[in-house]
């Protein structure tokens, strides 16, 4: 089934420090992890450059994540955004699925069919992926993107996959 496995919801910002005050404050987030990922990403263009600041949480078994779009190919994160710049309210973008399998991901995504918006291994071990994310643009079906993520039990014990949360 497509929604098995969602384990985040992720909102766009075109300001990260204030949306995760904004967040943090009404809903009483205090601990937040933060990035800044400078990579490569795969589009149907070929290879291109993506930079971002990203905040995220552990809400139950639930993971939040709030992206702020900084350069390179980021026009899918933009164009969710309102026009104002100075409206830092988070906007829905994407819900993300876990996978166990890279292979069976990627069948399962070829068998969705929706468009491709970008993909990346954000790390590597060895040469080896030890994370692979997929986006997908369901806009035209859920009004959204969808990610698909795999990570090795490593990647996941990184990012703090709840204990006892099963993976269904």
């Amino acid at each position: 089934m497509f929604i098995r496995g969602h384990m985040q919801n992720a909102y766009v910002t075109h300001d990260l420090d204030k949306a995760i005050e904004i967040v943090g404050n009404r809903y009483g987030v205090e601990k937040w992890d933060r990035v800044d990922p400078d990579m490569v990403v795969n589009t149907l263009e070929g290879p291109k450059p993506l930079q971002c600041r990203v905040g995220h949480f552990w809400g139950g078994g639930l993971n939040i994540e709030i992206i702020q779009p900084v350069g390179g190919y980021v026009d899918h994160y933009v164009s969710m955004l309102p026009d104002d710049r100075t409206d830092a309210v988070p906007r829905f973008h994407h819900i993300s699925l876990r996978r166990e399998s890279e292979a069976e991901m990627r069948q399962e995504i070829a068998a969705l069919g929706l468009p491709l918006a970008f993909e990346g291994p954000l790390s590597t071990k060895d040469k080896i992926p030890t994370l692979v994310f997929i986006y997908l643009d369901g806009r035209k079906s859920l009004g959204h993107y969808v990610e698909y993520t795999w990570k090795s039990p490593e990647g996941w014990e990184f990012v703090g996959w709840p204990e006892g949360r099963p993976v269904w």
